[in-house]
């Protein structure tokens, strides 16, 4: 189950398909496969070993798909890092991991000149774009090594990557996947979604994501895949991609379905090839949906899951879409669907007990594609998987049918346009305000996003501080999605008679009549 192999089978099978379109440029299976190889024997030329963390901080690129397929020829762990963060958590998330080489854009560059010096434990840095005179380019990596395959012995259970997520506490986490979960995850999407060898996808979401790893279903597949570099959603430029590029299937979050369904002349756009819309991330609005389904010629499917998970997890699959039927049927528009193939679903107690059919539990899952748990953390790990069973932390109930309908989290995460967002990373920057006694910070609905972030601020007695100013903090301190986009300043917030926070009673405020907390 090496994952390397799908190149190399792909190549040998039909080496001129292109794989890969970017920007005007075209790569052929037979080109991705060489620059791969190339990649990683140099990398392993270099000095690196099996085993050893290889971070990227990259845009959406050819570039970034080559380096995750040759970590996995050379038994490299690839570590994509965010690149929306600032310089303070870009140092925590390496600090953490501690990989011994570096390959960033060079849009970057001043970012890794500031904190390089401080991690000793990065003994390559490498550039890719213009020429930057301090470090080696991207050029040198791919046409230093040979174009034969790596002479690596890997095995399933090998790591392949190490994607981050937060805590409660806002510290890094970084999940392990090996080849075998990247394998299963991948099989499983392609036959779950009907995927076609000659279908062509449009890669949208920013790769550092976990669901980078879903999307390279399509290459297991033989597909072309069409990428766009991240950044502010276009709606006009990815119908254009749709359209031009002839995109059978792409994977959306709700608020970028929101804006396609926006464009006033969105009937003129050649989208007869597009046949299946994935929508992921975050949840889907019902209302919307069923406007999307009125408005858009293609089958519709929903996917659930967690950087942890798989991270496809459930799927609400096409026949499940429909605009007229029983009132169960209509009810499942808002459910995250059935388990995958390869999945089994719990709902369970606090003790990890089953709840009866029809209550509300934790969503506990078990799959070959699930992660071994936290890069250097065994107490966190401990505590997701507890009997073979990874438990998601997510709150939900069961139907008849089986359809997992989602109603709230336990921990205090905010999922806002797909992006994950953890209260305490934002509470802690808040609390370094001089005028700031105490802080809460929630997710509220948003008719747009799904949730935005809302802070309460107690301020100290006889001290100002405006909105305007906690936000700006915010900005300055963390990455821009993260800020809040409103502040309300109280004189108290609700506790407990022990003094701990009330989260949830300040969370049921703007939630109150709603059927889910998310």
């Amino acid at each position: 189950m090496s994952v390397g192999g799908i190149l190399r089978r792909n190549a040998f099978n039909f080496g001129d398909k292109t794989a890969l379109v970017f920007e005007g440029r075209r790569v052929s299976y037979g080109e991705l496969n060489q620059t791969v190889n190339r990649a990683a024997n140099h990398l392993l030329h270099m000095g690196l070993q099996k085993g050893d963390r290889l971070a990227v901080l990259l845009h959406n690129s050819v570039e970034f798909i080559e380096l995750y397929f040759a970590c996995a020829k050379s038994g490299l762990v690839f570590v994509p890092l965010n690149n929306l963060l600032k310089a303070r958590e870009v140092v925590q998330i390496l600090e953490y991991i501690r990989p011994r080489a570096l390959v960033f854009d060079h849009d970057f560059t001043e970012l890794i000149q500031s904190v390089l010096p401080g991690l000793g434990f990065i003994q390559f840095a490498v550039c890719l774009g213009e020429v930057c005179a301090e470090f080696p380019s991207y050029h040198t990596l791919t046409q230093g090594g040979s174009d034969k395959e790596p002479q690596i012995a890997l095995s399933d259970d090998d790591l392949i990557s190490i994607f981050l997520t937060s805590g409660t506490t806002g510290r890094p986490k970084g999940v392990m996947r090996t080849h075998r979960h990247d394998w299963v995850n991948m099989m499983s999407c392609a036959l779950e979604m009907g995927v076609q060898r000659d279908d062509r996808t449009l890669l949208v979401f920013p790769f550092y994501h976990v669901t980078f790893v879903d999307n390279m279903r399509h290459l297991l597949m033989g597909n072309t895949a069409v990428i766009r570099r991240e950044g502010k959603f276009d709606p006009h430029d990815v119908l254009d991609l749709l359209s031009g590029e002839g995109i059978t299937m792409c994977q959306f979050v709700p608020t970028m379905i929101n804006a396609l369904l926006q464009v006033e002349d969105l009937e003129t756009y050649d989208l007869r090839r597009f046949r299946r819309l994935i929508y992921a991330a975050s949840p889907m609005p019902v209302e919307l949906l069923k406007k999307a389904m009125q408005q858009l010629d293609c089958q519709f499917m929903q996917m659930y899951g967690q950087t942890e998970t798989g991270p496809a997890t459930t799927a609400l699959r096409p026949e499940d879409h429909v605009l007229e039927g029983s009132r169960d049927q209509m009810a499942r528009l808002a459910s995250a669907g059935r388990a995958l193939l390869d999945y089994e679903i719990r709902l369970v107690d606090e003790d990890g007990r089953d709840v009866p059919m029809g209550q509300v539990g934790e969503i506990a899952v078990r799959s070959e594609a699930m992660t071994t748990g936290y890069w250097d953390l065994p107490q966190e790990t401990a505590r997701i998987l507890r009997g073979g069973w990874l438990h998601t932390g997510d709150f939900g109930r069961m139907d008849a049918e089986r359809y997992v309908f989602i109603v709230d989290r336990k921990n205090d995460m905010i999922i806002s346009g797909g992006k994950n967002i953890y209260p305490r990373e934002i509470e802690e920057v808040i609390y370094t305000h001089p005028a700031v006694s105490e802080t809460a910070v929630i997710g509220v609905p948003d008719e747009y996003w799904g949730e935005s972030v809302k802070a309460l601020v107690v301020l100290k007695p006889g001290k100002k501080a405006t909105e305007e100013e906690i936000i700006a903090l915010c900005k300055d301190t963390l990455a821009s999605y993260k800020k809040p986009k409103s502040v309300e300043f109280r004189s108290q917030l609700p506790k407990s008679p022990t003094g701990k926070l009330l989260k949830r009673a300040i969370r049921e405020e703007y939630w109150k009549g709603m059927e889910r907390s998310v």
